[in-house]
């Protein structure tokens, strides 16, 4: 097993995923030359240059209860992507706009200069490919083709500016498979690399002597990025630049280093189990060695929330191996549930930014530090009223940070997935956002008060209970309880037939300016207790009532947000020990 440690950069880090990748004989993965690209349709041909068929080539996969339809990934050779207006077709594969002469931009005579761009590259390898029967017909239908009959061809509306390949009838594989294709390609590509004189250098990843890459390829599949790609490395402007060097040769990347490392970020990119959205960053997160596949898996649904909530059984089974992970690492025993605890592992934070892309955060660790701070953060996150099988993960947290899931800041979930990833505090912000919903809707629920006790253990350094602690020692906490009971007698001598609660009218100004609110409040409360039915009913409430009201020598003018959090909290825990089943001893105390 290899030890090495992990790497401490993001492209030699990349670049080790993509040796992974390249070692696993299941992992089709593209050698420097060429790419894996989504392909729509498939344009099937005779041998001499005539259409035989033209065939949706796409797939049909299950997304939960619905089935949907997905282009075909197929390796071919590398275009390079394409940036501005020039023309620049791709070798025996691309869309139909340069394959066929039409797409669906309404623009026909740009289209037959793009098909014109496509015949003549294929033209110029004729000669050397004269011998292969499927290049040479594709070259005759090139000849032939007149892009005025595309309309005509079968699914021409969903498939019409898509990517096609070509096939030969009767033959296994597409044009560009052949042996003798795919060496002429990179013949090409290495006289194109001789013919224009580039620079060569040591290559800053590797260290190696290469041809340096101009401009490294494009990156796909960051939510709000150009749906083109965008560059993770780039120099636009004359400012960016030093030593009289120009774009990307300012920090020299070799063109095969560049080449392994974007390829492996699009693939994480594509790869649904290893990329979730955060905010606006699209995180990805992998390891270089394959004996940490099954800590992968363990991430993917700490991080996605990636449960199958409508199949009870699995989702149970997920939710155990989750909480089994954590319990381990907390245990420091992360070797029993996990076969590489020391495997290198990396988690990418993207965000878009014009046609480039910022690297929100990159942590680097082993899996069992990433485990541990999970394992932490979670033991923080611990609070009574928790649901079964209902874990408080990422996403679930930060949706009671925010009326909608739309009004998330972007700048705030990734702060918080930092500061979770990491072991670092926790944002300031979520802490003061949770506050402002619980007094927006004067709702306080499991995941807001777990949320609130974290922060008040990690960034406070504060002693906060898992369940009701009738001691604690601080007096926002016992305000909260106060509060609580206040509510309940409320609650009890009106049936609860009240339109509008002490909670509705008083519970942000009840922890944010108690002098203002308990004195009111306490008075109204002997009113309530007048109107409970049963005499022992209102005698436990009074005995409970004088506990908690002995435990606080004032009530303050104003109380700062750490301790508004602790009064949430105490109010939360009075809640949930009032509808708690009791021993009868305690049914004195608490009258329930």
């Amino acid at each position: 097993m290899n030890q090495a440690a992990p790497a401490s950069g993001l492209l030699p880090a990349l670049i080790a995923y993509y040796h992974r990748l390249e070692a696993d004989p299941n992992a089709v993965v593209a050698d420097f030359g060429f790419s894996i690209e989504k392909i729509h349709a498939q344009v099937v041909l005779e041998p001499d240059g005539s259409l035989f068929g033209f065939e949706d080539v796409r797939e049909e996969v299950q997304r939960g209860k619905k089935k949907t339809t997905v282009p075909r990934s197929i390796l071919v050779p590398d275009g390079g992507g394409r940036a501005g207006t020039g023309m620049k077709p791709f070798f025996c594969w691309d869309n139909t706009g340069y394959a066929l002469g039409r797409d669906t931009k309404g623009n026909p005579s740009r289209a037959a200069e793009m098909f014109a761009a496509f015949r003549d590259l294929h033209h110029s390898f004729r000669d050397e490919l004269s011998d292969d029967v499927g290049f040479a017909a594709l070259c005759r239908f090139l000849d032939g083709w007149e892009p005025a009959r595309a309309a005509a061809l079968p699914n021409w509306e969903e498939l019409a500016g898509l990517n096609v390949v070509f096939r030969l009838r009767g033959r296994a594989g597409y044009v560009h498979q052949s042996e003798k294709v795919k060496a002429a390609w990179l013949r090409r590509s290495a006289s194109d690399a001789e013919a224009d004189p580039r620079l060569t250098g040591l290559s800053l990843v590797s260290g190696e002597r290469d041809e340096l890459a101009r401009l490294h390829p494009s990156i796909s599949g960051v939510a709000g990025a150009n749906t083109t790609g965008a560059a993770i490395v780039s120099f636009n402007l004359n400012a960016f630049e030093s030593y009289g060097k120009s774009q990307s040769y300012n920090a020299p990347v070799g063109v095969r280093d560049a080449f392994r490392y974007t390829t492996a970020l699009n693939r994480l990119l594509a790869d649904d189990s290893r990329r979730v959205r955060i905010g606006d960053a699209t995180v990805v997160f992998w390891s270089d060695r394959e004996t940490a596949a099954d800590a992968e898996s363990v991430f993917t649904a700490f991080f996605a929330d990636g449960f199958n909530v409508e199949d009870p059984a699995e989702h149970k089974a997920t939710v155990e191996r989750v909480e089994g992970f954590l319990k381990a690492a907390q245990q420091v025993r992360l070797g029993d549930a996990i076969t590489d605890p020391e495997a290198p592992f990396y988690v990418l934070g993207l965000s878009p930014n014009a046609s480039r892309l910022n690297v929100r955060y990159w942590l680097v660790g082993t899996v069992h530090q990433f485990a541990e701070r999970l394992a932490t953060h979670v033991k923080q996150l611990d609070m009574i009223g928790a649901r079964q099988n209902d874990p408080l993960f990422i996403r679930r947290l930060l949706l009671e940070s925010a009326r909608e899931p739309k009004d998330i800041p972007p700048q705030l979930a990734g702060e918080f997935a930092r500061a979770v990833l990491s072991g670092l505090r926790y944002p300031q912000a979520m802490f003061g956002a949770i506050i402002r919903r619980i007094r927006a809707d004067a709702r306080i629920n499991h995941p807001r008060a777990a949320i609130l006790k974290a922060f008040l253990i990690r960034n406070f350094d504060l002693e906060v209970p898992v369940a009701l602690d009738k001691n604690h020692p601080d007096e926002a906490y016992q305000l909260g309880r106060l509060f609580a009971t206040l509510e309940k007698t409320q609650e009890d001598a009106t049936d609860g037939k009240l339109n509008t609660t002490i909670k509705d009218r008083f519970f942000g100004s009840a922890a944010a300016t108690p002098a203002s609110v308990f004195p009111r409040l306490l008075q109204l409360h002997h009113h309530h207790m007048r109107n409970l039915e049963h005499e022992g009913h209102r005698i436990a409430r009074g005995k409970l009532l004088g506990e908690i009201v002995g435990r606080i020598a004032s009530f303050p003018r104003h109380q700062p947000l750490e301790r508004q959090g602790l009064f949430y909290i105490g109010y939360y825990h009075q809640r949930q020990d009032f509808f708690t089943p009791k021993s009868a001893n305690d049914k004195d105390m608490t009258n329930e």
